[in-house]
């Protein structure tokens, strides 16, 4: 089909016998479920990529890791 497919028209070919149009119509509207749900994702990625959550908003700077200056001496026998 040239032109874009609707449930409708799933439901008109297949009541007039026309099989092969039922397929074409089929896989045209599944794709454009699948473009949509995909376009979806890629806002849903894109506003929330890089940006802090409350759990991960805690930053390690190199000032504030502690780095023990103290060695323990261990005894041998």
């Amino acid at each position: 089909m040239s032109e874009t497919a609707t449930v409708s028209d799933i439901v008109s070919l297949s009541l007039g016998g026309e099989s092969a149009g039922v397929k074409s119509a089929i896989s045209d509207v599944l794709q454009q479920k699948i473009m949509v749900a995909l376009e979806n994702k890629k806002k849903e990625v894109g506003s929330s990529f890089l940006t802090k959550t409350r759990e991960n908003s805690e930053v390690v700077t190199p000032d504030a890791v502690e780095i023990p200056t103290e060695t323990q001496e261990v005894e041998t026998s």
